[in-house]
């Protein structure tokens, strides 16, 4: 057994080049706390956890690591590692880190199968009230998400250079301990299909469907009297470009999402129904440039919004007032793309 394992020929396999691919995003949010526009207007912001004005510039430095072993002959495998921080100039609390672990099979053309997990350990939404022990003075809210997923897409045979791929994501939401109420356990399920025509443009939409189950519901807390689980559908629709006539520019992109959001509000409490509804939207085009020699340069421009609405006779009438919101973020991004003999 230790010579088949320790054997020179499984040791070559594994000694391959590492590429690492290193970006810097400078960025700028004009509403990174996502007030509505009755919070600005009425409110003194700085209780939502604003220390000086309502947008902030962003860095956001991302290092990835991609491993390709020889596993397995004729197949390409990937190990791939990223870490990336986001760090809000104006609101340290805001910045946070996101890492993922991944591992890649190509079984043939168009077709590969993906595992991996996701990490955020804490990210900061704005302060609040905790309503379990006060209705004055407000806290930090924070929570720290766990995903793993998975993935396969192959090939659709009857469309010359079209593709599907089936996606599955859970994911653990847990909120610091003035917030317990509500903590999540999301499930979704989602179907994309791409078509690329030549080199002229990429296209791609996506299907998603999920459910998010509020696993506090029901306990001794007067703030977990209502379930706040919720079911949600998304589409998204993206194109690519190709434009070949102007050389300082690789390509350029269109992407458009849409998410429901319906909350049931079953109520241990209340006879009287109660449900309300969030509608977001996502608007993102850039530019992928050609200017500098080995060095990637980006921009881009994303407008996000939501739209909330409530029952008219229920207990969240406020929710259309203060869950509403509207923001544009402007980012410029470098990237560098180098391969290492570290294991070679």
């Amino acid at each position: 057994s230790g010579s088949f394992i320790f054997s020179q020929s499984l040791m070559n396999r594994l000694r391959v080049p590492i590429t690492i691919n290193g970006k810097i995003g400078i960025g700028y949010d004009n509403n990174f706390l996502r007030l509505s526009e009755k919070e600005i207007r009425e409110d003194d912001v700085t209780e939502y956890g604003i220390s000086s004005t309502l947008d902030s510039p962003i860095l956001k430095p991302t290092v990835k690591l991609i491993y390709s072993p020889a596993i397995i002959d004729g197949k390409t495998t990937n190990i791939i590692t990223s870490v990336s921080y986001s760090h809000f100039t104006q609101e340290i609390q805001k910045s946070y880190f996101i890492t993922n672990l991944s591992f890649e099979l190509k079984l043939r053309s168009y077709s590969w199968l993906k595992v991996g997990i996701r990490d955020i350990p804490v990210y900061y939404l704005r302060d609040y009230h905790d309503r379990d022990l006060s209705n004055v003075d407000y806290y930090s809210c924070t929570f720290s998400s766990q995903g793993y997923f998975a993935s396969y897409s192959l090939p659709i045979k009857r469309l010359h250079r079209t593709w599907m791929k089936v996606y599955v994501d859970y994911t653990k939401e847990y909120y610091n301990s003035h917030f317990t109420e509500f903590d999540l356990h999301k499930t979704m399920v989602q179907l994309d299909l791409n078509h690329k025509y030549k080199k002229n443009y990429q296209m791609k939409i996506s299907f998603s469907h999920g459910n998010a189950e509020n696993i506090n519901y029901g306990s001794n807390l007067p703030s977990t009297g209502f379930d706040r689980s919720y079911i949600f559908d998304k589409v998204r629709g993206e194109t690519i470009f190709n434009i070949r006539k102007l050389k300082a520019i690789d390509d350029a992109g269109i992407a458009v999402q849409l998410e429901q959001r319906y909350y049931d509000l079953l109520s241990e409490k209340y006879s009287i129904g109660n449900w309300k509804y969030y509608l977001d939207g996502r608007a993102k085009v850039w530019v992928d440039w050609d200017i500098i020699d080995d060095i990637g340069f980006k921009t881009y421009y994303q407008f996000r919004w939501r739209d909330a609405s409530t029952q008219i006779y229920g207990d969240f009438e406020w929710v259309e007032d203060v869950k509403s919101y509207s923001k544009h973020e402007f980012w410029l991004e470098f990237s560098y793309k180098f391969i290492t003999d570290i294991l070679y």
